[in-house]
């Protein structure tokens, strides 16, 4: 069940939303789907934003070229969503966001996306920790991520 604005969904993967609004809804996952999120909004306004966080580690990207993306998703309604690497040192964190939008529809599809490291200066190349989040479009949702990897080249 998702019930506050912040539920932590399996070893550290959290969904979370903020900014007014409020969301209720709930999650699965089965063999045949990595998570399904069905989610509705309990008030007028709508959260500023809401977001699956799934944590990567330290991970050094020295003597990388590449971080990338492949995700399998599918919404009975049209919906986007976008990926960010987050990057955290010292307390604070700086995003870097993926180019291309995820659009999710009413038949399985795969969105590939990937950031050139050379082209992201405000990368940074070591961090404390990582992030990998999607942000959804803020409001209600119902999408099935049938399969999501991330790598590093």
């Amino acid at each position: 069940t998702i019930s506050s604005e912040k539920t932590v969904i399996l070893n550290g993967i959290t969904l979370s939303y903020g900014g007014g609004g409020q969301l209720r809804g709930k999650y699965v996952s089965r063999r045949d789907n990595m998570l399904s999120l069905s989610l509705t909004c309990r008030s007028r306004s709508l959260p500023q934003w809401q977001c699956l966080t799934v944590p990567l580690g330290a991970m050094d990207l020295t003597g990388a070229a590449a971080i990338g993306i492949i995700v399998r998703s599918w919404s009975d309604q049209s919906t986007v969503s976008h990926f960010a690497l987050r990057s955290g040192r010292d307390g604070d964190f700086v995003d870097q966001a993926f180019g291309k939008t995820m659009v999710s529809f009413a038949a399985a599809s795969t969105h590939l996306d990937v950031i050139e490291i050379a082209k992201a200066p405000n990368l940074p190349i070591q961090a404390q920790w990582r992030d990998l989040v999607l942000f959804f479009r803020p409001g209600p949702l119902e999408i099935e991520l049938l399969d999501l990897r991330f790598f590093v080249v």
